[in-house]
């Protein structure tokens, strides 16, 4: 097992049948995680120094190749510059409105070129999380990936005067980026880089079995595509086409969950959101409902990921639970050669 190639091993049972009781703060029944993907300014371009533009999830992706040769595609600049001109001021008056906060996936690159949104985000108290240095592959290999995430922390910490940040990780791959994270003596919260629950649980700390040493474990909070606004563009007809379906999407997940909270079980939801898909004037009405209809019920712990991780951390410590793979070995197949799952 080496730096560059470790991989978690594969839990199929979890929690079992038995999900973890009902613990958010004051008997609430259900945790909601709104997270904002802040990418634009850090997307593809040859205004970043690469070699062509951005060729995917903007309004135009169905049909709009990559430029290449240095040559900039403003038409698909323009979409990612809308996220911030209108997309963000949007988003930030309606969850004003209601007082909550979310956590910001953010690209770093991203922050660094956007005004003042960074300090602004962080005095109306939303969670500033990495999304990586760039809204793009954090190399080839194993220095190249230090070296972006080592730039990440810098490029967050400078924008937002904060040297605490960031308190959590996503990058949708996999556990390596945290373990780089973890090298670089940042103490992270939590890793969002896991698509495998409903709420969150306790992994082994790669950094612990890669280098040895003390495994004070990794909390995993897991993230979710069927409630992210991706779907808005998804393509081949799959995706959403109507605010409506979105909104009914939103619904029937948050119906679920908070059925199953009542029933004492800790599940907690995600709504993903990017400044350029869900906040265009039609589509944000969805959400808009969305707020709206939650609002109605009681016992929902609207909060950020880092408000997850802290209550996890006292309530269910990882010395005292520990890693679920670890509950359940004997249905692992942590024995494959890695180089059969690369």
């Amino acid at each position: 097992m080496t730096a560059d190639h470790y991989l978690p091993p594969r839990d199929y049972v979890g929690y079992g049948l038995e999900s973890r009781p009902g613990v958010w703060p004051g008997g609430k029944k259900i945790a909601v995680s709104f997270v904002l993907n802040y990418e634009e300014g850090a997307e593809s371009t040859p205004w970043n120094g690469d070699d062509g533009s951005c060729p995917m999830l903007h309004e135009l992706h169905y049909d709009r190749k990559a430029t290449s040769g240095g040559k900039r595609d403003v038409l698909v600049e323009d979409m990612f510059d809308w996220g911030i001109r209108q997309g963000l001021p949007r988003l930030l008056k309606l969850f004003r409105q209601y007082g909550w906060k979310w956590t910001t996936w953010t690209c770093a690159r991203a922050f660094e070129v956007t005004g003042p949104y960074a300090k602004m985000l962080v005095d109306d108290g939303h969670e500033i999380a990495c999304h990586g240095n760039r809204w793009q592959n954090h190399g080839k290999n194993f220095e190249e990936v230090k070296a972006h995430i080592n730039k990440s922390f810098d490029r967050l910490q400078a924008s937002t005067g904060l040297s605490d940040v960031p308190t959590g990780w996503f990058v949708g791959t996999s556990h390596q980026s945290q373990k780089l994270a973890r090298a670089r003596n940042v103490p992270l919260l939590y890793c969002s880089d896991t698509y495998a629950g409903d709420e969150p649980y306790w992994a082994p700390d790669p950094y612990a079995e890669i280098y040895g040493g003390e495994d004070k474990g990794m909390l995993m909070i897991p993230y979710s595509l069927c409630t992210n606004d991706h779907l808005f563009f998804v393509a081949g007809g799959a995706g959403v086409s109507a605010p409506d379906d979105w909104f009914e999407m939103l619904k029937a997940e948050f119906d679920a969950l908070y059925a199953e909270g009542g029933r004492g079980s800790a599940k907690m939801m995600t709504i993903a959101m990017h400044n350029r898909f869900v906040c265009k004037p039609g589509r944000i009405m969805a959400l808009k409902r969305f707020m709206a209809y939650i609002a109605t019920k009681p016992d929902v712990w609207v909060c950020t990921r880092r408000e997850i991780a802290s209550f996890w951390r006292e309530k269910y410590r990882y010395e005292e639970v520990g890693p679920t793979y670890k509950l359940h070995s004997e249905h692992l197949a942590s024995d494959i050669p890695v180089n059969m799952i690369l």
